[in-house]
């Protein structure tokens, strides 16, 4: 049985893709061709379904990181990509990401979330990012902590109150929030905080 994950891995590439809409027409294209008919879902796909993320400064060249909540996709992308990209999916290895889906449902605790390229962090358009990629219905249990807004972006701590909760905070970090999320916009960098 295959197991449900979903996450973000980095392909490395020689130019630098200055342009968001670039930097996913080159991924689609080497998407379209493996598959196209993945590309062309890739494309309809609501905002947030893949992502670029990038160009991030590599040892040579540049790092764009593919971020996917859709476990069927993520999957064809894990088995797929490094076939005609140089990519790496060894967890442990820097921007590789994997969680099974049971693993966002983490237990409670305090989390700051560093939120790059948006103006601030919607917890309802992540409640609906959860039930169409997880198909599950969330009713977020949370306490503010802090929120301040930086030149990029904007930090905020919270306390979540449910395991569900924390899968949405984690959530984020795969589907970022705002709008663009599929030109890397929205990232989110999540934090546990020790208590």
């Amino acid at each position: 049985m295959v197991r449900a994950v979903v996450g973000r891995f980095p392909i490395y590439v020689e130019e630098e893709f200055i342009s968001d809409e670039k930097k996913w027409e080159f991924v689609l294209s080497k998407i379209e061709s493996i598959d196209p008919a993945v590309a062309s879902f890739v494309e309809e796909a609501p905002d947030g379904t893949m992502r670029v993320i990038g160009p991030f400064r590599a040892r040579s060249g540049y790092a764009l990181v593919i971020s996917s909540p859709l476990s069927s996709l993520f999957h064809f992308l894990v088995l797929n990509v490094p076939r005609v990209l140089n990519a790496v999916v060894k967890p442990g290895r820097a921007y590789v990401e994997i969680y099974e889906k049971r693993d966002l449902f983490d237990s409670p605790g305090v989390f700051t979330l560093k939120v790059k390229g948006a103006k601030g962090f919607s917890l309802k358009q992540t409640k609906e990012d959860m039930k169409l990629f997880l198909g599950v219905e969330v009713e977020p249990a949370f306490q503010p902590v802090s929120l301040r807004s930086t030149k990029n972006g904007v930090i905020m701590t919270l306390k979540t109150l449910t395991p569900e909760t924390t899968a949405l905070v984690k959530l984020s970090r795969l589907c970022g929030t705002g709008e663009n999320r599929r030109y890397g916009h929205g990232d989110v960098e999540i934090y546990r905080i020790v208590e």
